[in-house]
């Protein structure tokens, strides 16, 4: 005799079989080697200076929350004595050594970009540094790969100023010591970086 299955058993086996058959969204870690992340000083009304990190590390998980960690001794400014001031003085990294910025990106989408394809979005990011934190808003250029990495441009640069992340004493002390007639407060911050699929 065929026996008779209710509806009702097979209900969650359904949604089991559901849960097992939802495509898998894909994670990235950031390549330090094809990234990069910069700030351009002013100093003496008219001279600017581009600075670097030379340590960076992210990824971006496979629910969209992204995070970017900045090793801040890892600072080039191209002259050693102001590489260590600006360690030293300006973020003190003995106490504070990292920076982070994080957001919450749309993993879907990027995991359905085409390679070449190209989407320009907004997002509200969170940036911890020398113990503060705050919310900034920036524009971003997001770019699949052929090998399926995922690019993310500045769209315009950003300008933040030193003094909203409570380092304004730290810049005024620095220009003390160099005997600068003056060091403005606004950096101008660009990046390109790169994640590699996992």
């Amino acid at each position: 005799m065929k026996k008779f299955i209710s509806p009702s058993y097979l209900k969650p086996a359904c949604f089991i079989c559901l849960l097992f058959t939802q495509p898998v969204l894909a994670s990235w870690t950031l390549n330090p080697e094809n990234s990069s992340l910069f700030y351009v000083t002013s100093k003496a009304s008219a001279v600017s200076e581009v600075n670097t990190f030379g340590e960076l590390s992210g990824s971006i998980a496979d629910n969209g929350a992204a995070e970017v960690t900045i090793s801040l001794g890892s600072v080039d400014t191209a002259i050693d004595i102001r590489n260590e001031r600006m360690r030293d003085i300006v973020f003190q990294v003995s106490t504070y050594p990292l920076a982070t910025v994080s957001l919450e990106a749309d993993a879907r989408l990027l995991d359905n970009l085409m390679p070449g394809e190209n989407i320009l979005r907004s997002y509200e990011i969170s940036v911890s540094l020398h113990g503060a934190e705050q919310s900034i808003n920036i524009d971003v250029s997001t770019t699949k790969l052929a090998g399926g990495s995922i690019q993310v441009v500045l769209a315009k640069p950003l300008i933040i100023n030193a003094a909203t992340f409570g380092l304004g004493a730290a810049v005024e002390q620095l220009r003390e010591i160099a005997g600068l007639p003056s060091i403005n407060n606004n950096v101008v911050v660009d990046f390109t970086l790169q994640f590699d699929g996992d």
